[in-house]
């Protein structure tokens, strides 16, 4: 079997790569963009926990050294009081030097093997002696001189040592402990929020993807089917996974995708009734014409025939020009005030003697006077002319037509009743479209070419108005016209 390769098909394909490429690059921009948002996020928190988690485990060394301080200051006090001075004081402050025993880290078990720092701080704490002129007087750890001042940073530790109610100097313990212990705390934090960061993130794109993939997911299935639809493939309905805005939108797709159809279909089915509107008197034309060689008629009689169906030909053709102009907007319409009372009047008196010869009675019913409208009487003519000769086609003999009118909430009201056989509810839709029978059985010589509701529904459109049919199966058919009043049309 050979298989030709088609162009069209080709770059058919081409476009559904695009199509799928692009919304590939739409996957990942999302899954990339929530990522990017959440690596921010934990970097952001990671950096503002640091940052306040250093301030405020600083301050609570420095309150921990201050207690121990005020603890020891009074022994402080006690030797200032007994000898009036600081002498002495220096070896009080050089027993804090002294190395804590073995015993402190029994049945304790350090996990910081691999910090000898930590292990040295838990050794011991560093006084500082200060007097009242704020000059070093001794230090623990021999790192100021006697005489020093005390440096800026250090200012905070100090506790006032008070005899009698007076400051005679200041103590400060600074301990090395609680600063390692800070940095290990923020090391740790460190490192949770960056490994919590790393699993949210791992997660966080796992997530991405999913979400991303359920996003792109039905704007693929809107591509598929919208180059479907473009190829001439018939597209079924998208499901709806939604209510949100790509809900709305595949909604709004299933709502074109179901008028283009519809109209296809019209396309189609206008294009067959055109032919078989045609093939009708062409049909008879040619049997005429055959009669006439055969010699089986007279040429009068076949030139009598052919007249009738050269007639046909030319209302249909000229129904068509009509719809095709107000299509595409090409109609002119001549409005004017008319007086809508004499224009019933004028149409009841015109088809009452058809509508007798058929045995039918022709009523009127206006209620109350009716208010002008602009209107292209030629056309409203049109338009009842065919709205009264379908009503009488389908009126029994010794039944009633009725024409009326009457002001509807702001809008003239028109109307055609008649007695015939009614509509079912699957035909209502229909009945405007074009070349549309409810019964298919309906000939030319019975219904027409089926375009005189089209055209109605154009002229009325134009008309600014609207109209459309009430029925049920054996009640008959209302065709109702409602058109703008003169008075609102000006204002």
């Amino acid at each position: 079997m050979k298989v030709e390769n088609n162009p069209q098909d080709f770059w058919g394909y081409v476009e559904m790569w695009r199509a799928t490429a692009l919304l590939r690059g739409w996957r990942g921009r999302l899954s990339g963009s929530f990522l990017l948002v959440i690596l921010l996020s934990i970097g952001t928190v990671a950096v503002v926990v640091g940052l306040f988690a250093s301030l405020r485990l600083d301050e609570v060394g420095v309150l921990a050294s201050r207690r121990r301080a005020f603890r020891l200051a009074p022994f402080f006090a006690d030797t200032y009081q007994q000898t009036g001075s600081w002498q002495g004081a220096s070896r009080l402050v050089e027993r804090f030097n002294e190395p804590l025993p073995p015993q402190l880290f029994a049945d304790i078990p350090l996990n910081y093997p691999a910090r000898p720092d930590l292990i040295d701080a838990l050794g011991q704490d560093r006084l500082l002696l200060v007097g009242t002129d704020g000059l070093i007087v001794a230090d623990s750890q021999d790192l100021l001189s006697a005489g020093q001042p005390i440096l800026p940073d250090l200012s905070r530790y100090a506790v006032p040592i008070l005899v009698q109610g007076q400051p005679v100097g200041a103590l400060l313990v600074v301990s090395g402990l609680e600063q390692q212990i800070s940095t290990l705390v923020l090391t740790a934090l460190e490192r949770t929020l960056w490994g919590a960061g790393l699993l949210a993130a791992t997660l966080a794109l796992l997530v991405s993807l999913g979400l991303a993939q359920r996003l792109v997911n039905p704007l693929q299935r809107l591509s598929l089917a919208a180059r479907q639809l473009a190829s001439g493939e018939n597209s079924n309905p998208l499901p709806i996974e939604s209510k949100d805005e790509l809900g709305d939108l595949t909604q709004a797709f299933n709502e074109m995708t179901a008028a283009l159809n519809r109209q296809k279909y019209l396309r189609r089915q206008m294009v067959a009734d055109i032919a078989h509107e045609l093939r009708t008197p062409l049909s008879i034309m040619q049997l005429e014409l055959e009669s006439l060689v055969d010699g089986l008629q007279t040429p009068a009689e076949a030139a009598a025939s052919l007249q009738d169906e050269v007639d046909a030909l030319n209302r249909l053709v000229e129904d068509l020009r009509l719809l095709s102009l107000a299509d595409a907007g090409g109609l002119q319409f001549t409005l004017e005030v008319l007086d809508v009372s004499i224009f019933l009047q004028q149409m009841r008196d015109s088809w009452a003697a058809k509508a007798q010869a058929q045995q039918v009675q022709l009523l009127s019913e206006v209620t109350g006077p009716l208010p002008p409208v602009y209107a292209d009487e030629g056309r409203l003519t049109q338009v009842f002319n065919n709205l009264l000769g379908n009503a009488l086609r389908y009126t029994p003999a010794g039944q009633t037509l009725t024409l009326g009118g009457r002001v509807n909430y702001g809008e003239l009201l028109l109307w055609v009743t008649d007695n015939g056989p009614g509509l079912s509810p699957e035909d209502l839709p229909y009945v405007f479209e074009r070349f549309y029978r409810a019964d298919p059985s309906r000939s030319r010589d019975t219904g027409g070419s089926g375009l005189g509701l089209a055209i109605a529904k154009q002229w009325i459109a134009l008309h600014g108005g609207r109209i459309w049919v009430e029925s049920e199966p054996g009640k008959g058919a209302t065709f109702y016209v409602a058109l703008p009043v003169a008075s609102k049309l000006d204002k």
